[in-house]
């Protein structure tokens, strides 16, 4: 397996700002993805496509600016905020690269540009190595990882497992020795 810089093998799409937005749906305008909806996947505001960055539904977007620097999502379908990229790659399946990127968040989000507004450092970003298998091993790789966002997360295993744990002991009362 080799192992590669990952802006030998990514496409970045950073977003643009458009000319208007609305806060109404509308026949003609689409989603405007900001870091809440990157967030919740629920749009508050709506513009044309005119010049800007087009996601689908599942892309991986990572925050450029702000505080959230390096944080990465999947987008719902619209239009790429211009504090959010879109990352792309013909040779990383969306969800290996989604699941690395996620990875490298604490890095990323350190390691930024700026004094007053945080950037992310794109040379950081471009720099880290990523092994690359073949696609159908990438699958193979993140599949429970996906199997696990499927079913809540980590964090909801966690706590269901927890859970389990308290009821267990809160049925017997423990015996003094």
């Amino acid at each position: 397996m080799k192992l590669v810089e990952l802006g030998e093998v990514i496409q970045i799409y950073k977003g643009r700002k458009p000319l208007n937005l609305s806060e109404s749906p509308d026949i003609d305008l689409l989603p405007y993805i900001d870091i809440e909806t990157l967030k919740t996947g629920t749009a508050s505001q709506f513009a044309r496509p005119d010049k800007c960055v087009l996601a689908n539904q599942g892309d991986v977007l990572i925050v450029w600016d702000g505080a959230s620097c390096g944080l990465v999502g999947r987008s719902p379908a619209g239009l790429v905020g211009s504090t959010l990229a879109r990352i792309w790659s013909q040779d990383l399946t969306t969800n290996y690269l989604f699941y690395y990127l996620k990875d490298k968040f604490l890095l990323l989000n350190a390691r930024t540009k700026g004094s007053t507004i945080p950037h992310l450092d794109k040379q950081i970003l471009l720099g880290q190595k990523i092994p690359l298998p073949f696609l159908d091993d990438q699958q193979k790789i993140v599949a429970p990882l996906v199997l696990l966002d499927a079913e809540g997360g980590a964090s909801s295993v966690f706590r269901n497992s927890a859970d389990s744990i308290k009821k267990q002991f809160s049925r017997k009362p423990l015996k003094a020795s």
